[in-house]
């Protein structure tokens, strides 16, 4: 018999094992709902007594705040830190605070000194406040008040002290800062005056200057020569010559060019008004072609003029470009140079004047220290302690405490009772400790026992859900793989009382009701009550058939009818195992096989006698019977491994007397369903 192996569980099967867990609780609430009772008992006994011997005290209130920073930067960032109010409250409760309360008690009031170490001082601060609210405790009214008071101006007192500690700590080390800033200042100037003398900073600064001035004047000179450039490398000759900006010294070049080409034009003009006139060997339209001629080529001598000065131009402008460049590059340089010169110089008196600013403010808040005699206080007393009185002793939450302090522990109790309960209370529990299949789950119908007992089915039996579950029994082994060779049936249990003798007479007769023969025989030779249950007569059975006493046919009776045959137990006996062992028992069961469809044997329980075991192997199939809340796990197990050492074949379970309010027995809560 192996467990099954774990499988993920779905959001419905968690819903159910939850509901499950919770129903165990209720239960074993239910059960051991006076472990709860004494407990909480314990707890009010021990609450009680401890209000009982608790001495009476007495509590005083003082009231410390925060008044105005005046503008105070740092006091005011103090203030709205949440931390700030933390270290305040912690501070009161100190020991240090409290040493220092306890000797001015016993300087002001000696006669105090023996219950200083017997208070108590606590603070917090008010919510969305800026109180601080002190509580003393102590044994009486008059040295609460007065220990109250003294711790408030302990307080007071030693954060005095600690401001001047701190400013006296503030003052020296800005001193010293100080000194060290005025060391700095004139390192730094001596670097600076060095620098300035050894690369002779003031020439430089001027010439720096001129030569920023050349470089620009430069910068614009090459500008217009890089334009004139792009001009005459552009322009043609022609358009140099009509271009007097152009054209430099040639003026008078280009006067000329102009009134050649107007004269040319209008000689043009003229050749062609007379060409309708004169034929081409006319004398005067001859002249007119030679002086047309003479002006082209003056035009034409004009132009090649232009072209050579245009190229001469260009060059002698290119020739200047490159010696401005020249110039720039040289002029560029020296001002790098410079630049550099004045850049360090610039950094180092930057330095001096950084360190001068550092050691202004170092001074400045020195005086101001000095002035301000130190932090200011920010505290200040806004009610002395008030009368003592009794303090409240606390009987209503001293109660509580009890009752919860009680249920709790109850609670543990339990929680460890139900771990160390291995009992199942439902099949969702069985399946997880066993493998084999749970055939039937039958409802608790304990309301319906009377003075005799649990009473068997009857054929129209108003317990719907009762019947229902025995027809499912009835399916499942009607419906088992080979059940054509399930002939011989042993229904038993682990241990007494778990209601396997009623299972197998209301199986008995739900098979019959089906139109089965069946023959039940009550193989309990010791405590054997089928007979009872049937309310038919018991004084000849099975132990009488086994001693061959009487033949098995005058034993035989049937009290539901003729489908349904019942042996009794028969008397009484200790000697079952050995007449358990008779080979009449295999004869017996082979004339029964041929004799009736089913053949049900009602055994003792396995763990309480060996007789079970002893012919389980002679049957075609075993059902375990387990008393939900009842049953051990553990014994059931070591029931079935005393089955399965035996090679006998176990068929499943069946759980009986199953709370029908569980989660998992939803499909039995249809009563009127089964009743319509």
């Amino acid at each position: 018999m192996d467990a099954k192996q774990p499988t993920p569980a779905t959001g419905g099967e968690i819903s159910s094992r939850v509901g499950i867990r919770f129903y165990r609780y209720r239960g074993i609430i239910k059960r051991y709902w006076w472990v709860l009772a004494i407990t909480v008992g314990l707890g009010l006994v021990y609450e009680a007594w401890v209000l009982f011997n608790k001495p009476t005290r007495y509590v005083s209130y003082g009231k410390l705040s925060v008044r105005e920073t005046g503008g105070d930067q740092n006091s005011h960032a103090r203030t709205n830190d949440p931390s700030w109010y933390g270290t305040i409250v912690k501070t009161i409760e100190s020991p240090a605070v409290h040493e220092r309360a306890v000797k001015s008690v016993a300087v002001l009031r000696p006669d105090y000194e023996p219950l200083a170490n017997s208070a108590e001082v606590t603070a917090e601060n008010e919510a969305n406040t800026y109180f601080f609210k002190v509580t003393g405790n102590g044994p009486n009214p008059e040295f609460t008040q007065f220990f109250t008071d003294r711790v408030m101006e302990a307080f007071m007192e030693m954060r005095r002290e600690e401001s001047r500690d701190m400013m006296q700590g503030n003052i020296q080390q800005l001193v010293q800062q100080s000194e060290a800033e005025r060391a700095r200042i004139d390192q730094a100037q001596l670097e600076m005056n060095k620098f300035v003398e050894d690369n002779n900073v003031p020439f430089i600064e001027q010439q720096a200057e001129q030569i920023a001035a050349n470089l620009a004047d430069a910068r614009k000179t090459r500008e217009a020569l890089t334009q004139d450039v792009n001009l005459y490398t552009t322009l043609d000759s022609g358009a140099l010559l009509n271009n007097p900006a152009s054209s430099g010294g040639g003026g008078t070049r280009s006067d000329k060019l102009s009134d050649k080409q107007q004269e040319l034009a209008i000689k043009e003009d003229e050749l062609k008004e007379r060409s309708a006139i004169w034929k081409p060997a006319h004398p005067r339209y001859q002249l007119l072609v030679e002086e047309i001629d003479k002006l082209k080529i003056s035009i034409r001598v004009l132009n090649d003029q232009a072209e050579k000065g245009r190229s001469a131009a260009l060059a002698r402008l290119k020739l200047e470009v490159i010696a401005k460049d020249k110039s720039i590059t040289e002029l560029e340089e020296k001002a790098r140079t410079f630049s550099k010169i004045m850049a360090k110089y610039s950094t180092l008196k930057q330095e001096v004047q950084r360190r001068e600013a550092l050691y202004n403010q170092t001074r400045e808040t020195h005086d101001k220290l000095l002035l301000t005699n130190g932090v200011p206080e920010i505290l200040a007393f806004q009610q002395k302690a008030t009368v003592a009185t009794k303090e409240n002793r606390g009987v209503v939450k001293g109660l509580l405490t009890g009752i919860i302090g009680g249920l709790l522990l109850g609670l543990a109790i339990l929680f460890v009772m139900d771990r160390a309960d291995d009992r199942f209370a439902s099949s969702t529990e069985m399946i997880e400790q066993f493998s084999e299949p749970i055939l039937a789950q039958l409802p608790d119908v304990a309301d319906s026992r009377t003075n005799t007992g649990l009473p068997l089915l009857l054929a129209e039996d108003e317990r719907y859900m009762y019947a229902e579950a025995y027809r499912s029994l009835r399916s499942s082994l009607i419906f088992m793989p080979n059940q054509q060779e399930l002939k011989t049936l042993i229904v038993t249990s682990a241990i007494p009382n778990e209601g396997k003798s009623t299972i197998a007479s209301n199986l008995a007769i739900t098979m019959s009701n089906a139109g089965a023969r069946v023959l039940l025989v009550d193989a309990d030779l010791r405590r054997g009550n089928i007979a009872a249950l049937f309310d038919t007569d018991g004084r000849q059975g099975l132990s009488n058939i086994l001693r061959s006493e009487v033949p098995w046919q005058n034993c035989v009776k049937t009290p539901r009818g003729d489908k349904l045959h019942v042996i009794p137990r028969g008397p009484v006996t200790n000697q079952s195992s050995e007449l358990l062992l008779l080979p009449i028992l295999p004869k017996l069961l082979e004339e029964w096989k041929a004799t009736f469809d089913l053949v049900i044997f009602n055994t003792p329980p396995i763990l309480a006698t060996d007789d079970t075991p002893t012919i389980a192997p002679n049957f075609d199939g075993t059902l375990m019977v387990i008393r939900a809340s009842f049953t051990s796990a553990r014994l059931t197990r070591n029931a079935l491994n005393a089955l399965y050492q035996r090679q006998v074949n176990v068929l499943g379970l069946i759980l009986n007397c199953v709370d029908t309010d569980l989660p998992d027995y939803y499909y039995y809560r249809y009563p009127k369903y089964y009743a319509a």
